[in-house]
């Protein structure tokens, strides 16, 4: 009997706890919707027991009840006595402020750019109040999660952040992608406006962001210091205007880059990661850094900025991000025919007929311009589906011209659209497939409005020059901001600045420095703390060209401030030029490499040997004169007969003979 009592007993706990769940998991499905429950002080204990089942479907998609008909509503009122609301049935589409676009516009001679965007706002937020107070907190949807403190901290109210490598050729392709604002030099180039109360304290603003950022995408930023940043008077200015959140502080622009950086695939996989697809849906699935990096020019830039609504209560942060790739088709294609290099079959050759050629000796006609190729040829895979978490669905444009035909392959199927757009509404695979019968015709580009140019003049390893030239070949003249920072190891001469005629210049007076240069700001250099810093405003005249130079001194480093690679030389960070006039456009020149008196560093360890081998002699020449004395040679025979080990044997033996002897006498 005690037992079946105790049996009775646990049951009876069971079923409460399982009713008691059943009603938790009720009330947090029906929190926040509008349903009323009448005379629910007089209801009994026993009504809530036994309503703690409902018998109606749950709709998981809204977290809401779903109702069939009328009459379950009524038996559901009759027994439990709950009033549903009609609000309960609404479902809602999730949708974030995120869109991303895929544009392909084929280039001369046989080249293609692809331009990835993806942009995304953050949730509003109250300046001035942070999500470290007691009262406060985040909310996080598409907006990366890693920047939101990091500009809250560092008080950032834009950031810009380029990683660029290789060559773009502009007399070929024309403008740069976006006008070259979304693009930087070689290397790494990173700005910021910062609002601080003082320059030493934006700087310290400054550094904390350059290290964040390094951390997060795996680069040297964090060797940007004073010798290496800039503060820019002229160029990089914010378009519109942008807010203050407190008024007793002002706002800095802060600018670093570095030449000698790589960019890899370390850098792109935490690039890839800030997206909410992580680069498992949409179009950032094709970005591979196999297939990136092995390209002609690519460009990764990171664009935030602080959007206030007009009373200043709220705010959010817009992000930008763009990827831009310029890849050769043909090559591209043979190398995954052909993953290991090897010679062309003689039977695919495209010999030129009207010149000599046998098994020896072929002139090679240009690349053939009948082409018919997929974007998975290129980037090794497809585009996996929609990024699903929008309603702005991927979209992706092919600006060609009606030579070329696109289609978009959705599974084993293609379609296409008279614009050559195409929107990505499935999670099935897309793919991009373009074909031509003539490559060279492209959309006829616009041509850059200003060609510069900039090299070192000069030889020796002490001193040397710098020339810079402006070719405008156009018919209006143009105006620009020239902006240059120069490391403090190149002394700069502003006394030797000059200007050198080119074509269309005539000797009448009509071209010189003063009345190209409108005005000047130079910051002069203070060893191993600040850069040369110089800016000025240009107007180069309609279809002339000429050269301003100007000479400098090298200076001469410590021991422990040459690089490992020292005799590969220091890389010299592009000169930025922003035209202002006829059209805003923004340009790069190329990178220098600047040789300096670089020592041998294998001195140091043949004077460690030569020293070590002179102190070894004298050490052991006195140690000999202290330690030894001079005998002669019959002494010296006979301590050497009675301190060896044959003497020493010889002497036991006789001792042990002689007890031997003693013992048998």
């Amino acid at each position: 009997m005690k037992g079946i009592g105790i049996a009775l007993f646990l049951s009876w706990l069971l079923s409460l706890a399982i009713c008691d769940t059943e009603v938790a998991e009720s009330s947090a499905l029906e929190i926040d919707q509008d349903i009323v429950l009448p005379n629910d002080d007089d209801a009994p204990s026993s009504t809530v027991v036994d309503s703690c089942v409902l018998d109606v479907p749950y709709d998981a998609y809204s977290g809401s009840t779903v109702v069939d008909d009328q009459s379950s509503v009524k038996n559901v009122d009759e027994n439990t006595n709950v009033e549903i609301s009609p609000s309960i049935d609404v479902k809602e589409e999730i949708s974030y402020p995120y869109e991303e676009k895929l544009m392909i516009k084929p280039l001369p001679n046989n080249y293609l750019l692809t331009s990835f965007s993806f942009r995304m706002d953050s949730e509003e937020f109250m300046p001035g109040k942070s999500a470290l107070d007691y009262d406060g907190y985040g909310h996080y949807t598409v907006f990366p999660m890693a920047f939101k403190p990091m500009m809250d901290r560092t008080a950032t109210r834009q950031l810009h952040l380029r990683f660029t490598r290789g060559f773009w050729d502009s007399e070929s392709w024309g403008r740069l992608p976006h006008d070259g604002f979304k693009s930087g030099g070689s290397g790494v180039e990173l700005w910021a406006i910062i609002e601080a109360e003082s320059d030493d304290q934006a700087y310290k603003q400054w550094k904390i962001l350059a290290n964040s950022l390094s951390g997060l995408f795996c680069a040297s930023i964090n060797f940007i210091d004073t010798s290496k940043t800039t503060y820019p008077v002229k160029s990089f200015q914010p378009d519109g205007q942008l807010p203050l959140f407190d008024d007793t502080k002002k706002l800095f622009l802060v600018r670093a880059a570095l030449a000698n950086e790589p960019v890899c695939t370390e850098n792109l996989t935490p690039f890839v990661k800030l997206f909410p697809t992580k680069g498992r849906s949409g179009i950032s699935t094709l970005l591979d850094g196999h297939k990136v990096f092995d390209s002609s020019w690519h460009s990764l830039s990171i664009d935030i900025t602080t959007e206030c609504s007009a009373s200043g209560e709220t705010c959010k942060y817009q992000m930008e991000a763009l990827v831009d790739v310029v890849m050769n088709v043909p090559n591209v294609l043979a190398r995954n025919e052909r993953p290991i290099p090897k010679p062309v079959a003689g039977d695919k050759l495209r010999c030129d007929l009207s010149k000599p050629f046998d098994a020896f000796q072929c002139f090679p006609l240009p690349e053939e311009t009948k082409v018919s190729y997929s974007l998975s040829k290129i980037y090794g895979k497809q585009i996996l589906g929609s990024n699903e978490i929008s309603n702005h669905p991927s979209h992706v444009c092919v600006d060609a011209t009606d030579d070329w035909t696109a289609y978009i392959k959705i599974d084993d199927t293609y379609f296409s659209t008279d614009d050559n757009c195409f929107e990505l509404k499935s999670s099935l695979n897309h793919d991009v497939y373009l074909e031509s019968e003539n490559t060279s015709s492209v959309i006829r580009y616009e041509s850059a409005p200003l060609y510069v140019s900039r090299s070192l003049t000069g030889y020796g390893q002490d001193r040397g020059g710098l020339r810079t030239v402006f070719k405008n070949p156009h018919s209006n003249p143009v105006k620009a901001v020239y902006f240059e920072s120069l490391p403090w190891f190149m002394r700069v001469y502003l006394s030797t600045l000059k200007l050198e005629p080119g074509e269309n210049c005539d000797g009448d007076g009509g071209i010189s420095l003063e009345r190209v240069m409108n005005s000047t700001y130079y910051l002069p250099a203070v060893d191993r703390a600040r850069p040369t810093h110089l800016e000025y405003v240009i107007t180069v005249p309609a279809n002339t060209s000429f050269a301003i130079s100007y000479q400098f001194d090298k200076s001469l480093l410590q021991y422990a401030e040459y690089p490992p690679d020292a005799n590969h030389g220091f890389e010299i960070e592009s000169a930025v030029i922003t035209i202002i006039e006829p059209s805003e456009y923004q340009m790069r020149t190329a990178t220098l490499l600047l040789l300096l008196s670089t020592p041998d560093f294998s001195m140091p360890y043949n004077v460690i040997i030569l020293t070590s081998t002179v102190i070894g002699l004298i050490f052991g020449t006195l140690f000999n004169l202290i330690m030894k004395r001079v005998v002669s040679m019959q002494l010296a025979d006979r301590v050497q007969a009675t301190s060896g080990i044959k003497y020493k044997i010889k002497m036991l033996k006789q001792k042990l003979l002689s007890k031997v002897k003693r013992l048998t006498g």
